[in-house]
């Protein structure tokens, strides 16, 4: 998954800037762009959605929410087992630090406040989710 994200969104990073929406200025719609864009590269580069991460686990779509970028994961597991924190932790290993490396893909989030956020859906119903924003991601 890290390598998926590590191509995914620098690339649609680099196609918005010569977006009109980008332009704009508008986080809500940009989110919407990358998204967009995130997922078309997804199904290139692996087919259509659900993507199977592990023998528990698919990538079952990519969207926005306002100013996030939305990855809807479904789990085959009960909610029970997990706890907010754990989801936390799992999400922040799931984001790849070599995105880190790219200032203008950096900046490209940060300048227009857009968050990750990973949804996780379990097989009880129940959702759980993490968010976070690319500068606390990426601290030394």
């Amino acid at each position: 998954m890290k390598k998926i994200n590590a191509l995914t969104l620098p690339i649609a990073a680099c196609l918005l800037f010569a977006s009109p929406t980008f332009a704009n200025g508008n986080p809500s719609g940009v989110a919407r762009e990358i998204a967009k864009m995130a997922k078309i590269e997804f199904q290139k580069a692996y087919g259509n959605l659900p993507i199977k991460v592990n023998d528990k686990m698919s990538l079952t779509n990519i969207s926005s929410k306002g100013a996030a970028i939305v990855y809807d994961y479904r789990y085959r597991d009960k909610s029970t087992k997990y706890t907010q924190n754990d989801v936390d932790v799992y999400s922040q290993l799931m984001f790849d630090k070599r995105m880190c490396d790219d200032d203008t893909f950096v900046s490209f989030f940060t300048d227009n406040d857009l968050e990750f956020v990973y949804r996780y859906t379990f097989n009880d119903k129940k959702t759980l989710s993490s968010s976070f924003y690319i500068e606390d991601a990426c601290e030394d």
